[in-house]
């Protein structure tokens, strides 16, 4: 009588220490780290040549007619096609016969002509309230792999291809926002940290304003304080392969705020820091320019991501269908109400003691 063959046991199991550290290469040490960013930046770079065009630029793809139409302007092909005979000052498209190619700077065009031009019924333009300045709608969970990104990504994208006109702002250090609109980012003075900086130095000058009318000593710019001073936020704006779609990137460094803004808030505590960039966005007139602005945030409930909630319009909250990541996201709700409780509760006990009128931070709407 034959018996069963029995299965060979488990590689985890009687494991010969010996054999398995022989097998093991020379110890690590930190220059290693550099090879594996160098040879990883030589992989990105070739994979972004191969996606991007000839000249080492991103491409927005064209639109067919049939997609123009259909999605972009609801509009019937014939009548469209009937328009442009009759308009051959508009964008004619390119490729031949009735199959039309049209870029989206081309659609926009269209757009604009049948918002005058087209039916009385139909809306050709998104709707936008006058007078109002742009809505801002900041994308946060410090659970990282949840969507952030990518939420943001196509939620601008998709603003875009209605027409709006929209500002991305990728306070992620990472960059992958960044990335996926082709920005180009040198160091951390083009990203968002000169106008975090900026309102610092601003509310520092005025704070030496009273200091100097007490008779006390005034405190000190700093190199980074004074530079940042001649930093308009307009200058950090970079146009994408989008045309209505501009960015304000993110690079490695400009994850150094998280460690300098602790550091000038101790220096004056009576610096809102949440409002830094509330603050750039308003004071130069950046809200008046577009009509949405959309904020990608790191996996981390810090000083960035504060900054993008309290600026926010909008708060949404992207997670995954696990528990962890439902588990996280409640823990990450009750960090929000934590932080920007404290942060009401300090301020307005200030203000009452001033007869000033209590603050709160107030969204349209969060969704989760």
């Amino acid at each position: 009588m034959s018996s069963t063959p029995k299965a060979p046991t488990p590689s985890y199991f009687n494991i010969d220490p010996e054999a398995a550290a022989a097998r093991l290469s020379d110890p690590i040490d930190t220059a290693r780290f550099a090879k594996a960013a160098a040879f990883a930046s030589k992989g990105r770079d070739d994979l972004a040549r191969r996606g991007y065009a000839p000249d080492g630029k991103k491409r927005l793809r064209k639109f067919s007619t049939w997609e123009v139409c259909r999605y972009l302007l609801d509009v019937a092909p014939a009548h469209l096609r009937r328009v442009l005979k009759g308009h051959p000052d508009l964008p004619q498209g390119s490729g031949e016969a009735g199959s039309k190619w049209f870029t989206l700077e081309e659609v926009l065009q269209l757009r604009e002509h049948f918002a005058t031009e087209g039916a009385s019924n139909k809306q050709y333009k998104s709707w936008r309230p006058e007078g109002l300045p742009a809505k801002i709608i900041s994308v946060a969970n410090f659970k990282g792999g949840v969507g952030k990104t990518s939420t943001c990504a196509h939620l601008a994208m998709s603003a875009a291809l209605d027409g709006y006109r929209v500002l991305v702002i990728d306070l992620d250090s990472q960059g992958s926002l960044t990335s996926i609109m082709g920005g180009a980012v040198a160091d951390e003075w083009s990203t968002a940290f000169p106008m975090l900086a900026k309102d610092f130095a601003r509310h520092l000058q005025g704070e030496n304003a009273v200091r100097k009318a007490r008779g006390a000593p005034e405190l000190p710019l700093d190199e980074t304080l004074t530079e940042s001073l001649g930093v308009s936020p307009r200058n950090l704006i970079q146009a994408t392969h989008w045309p209505n779609i501009d960015l304000i990137g993110a690079q490695l460094n400009l994850y150094w705020a998280e460690f300098q803004v602790p550091v000038w808030r101790m220096q004056v505590r009576s610096w809102p820091l949440w409002d830094a960039l509330t603050n750039a966005l308003s004071s130069e007139g950046i809200l008046d320019d577009y009509d949405l602005i959309f904020i990608d945030t790191p996996p981390a409930l810090g000083y960035l991501t504060i900054n993008a909630l309290a600026a926010a319009d909008i708060l949404l909250v992207p997670l995954g269908a696990s528990f962890l990541e439902f588990d996280s996201t409640g823990r990450f709700f009750d960090m929000l109400y934590s932080t920007f409780a404290s942060i009401e509760e300090g301020e307005n006990r200030i203000r009452r003691q001033d007869g000033l009128p209590e603050m709160k931070f107030e969204w349209d709407a969060v969704r989760a």
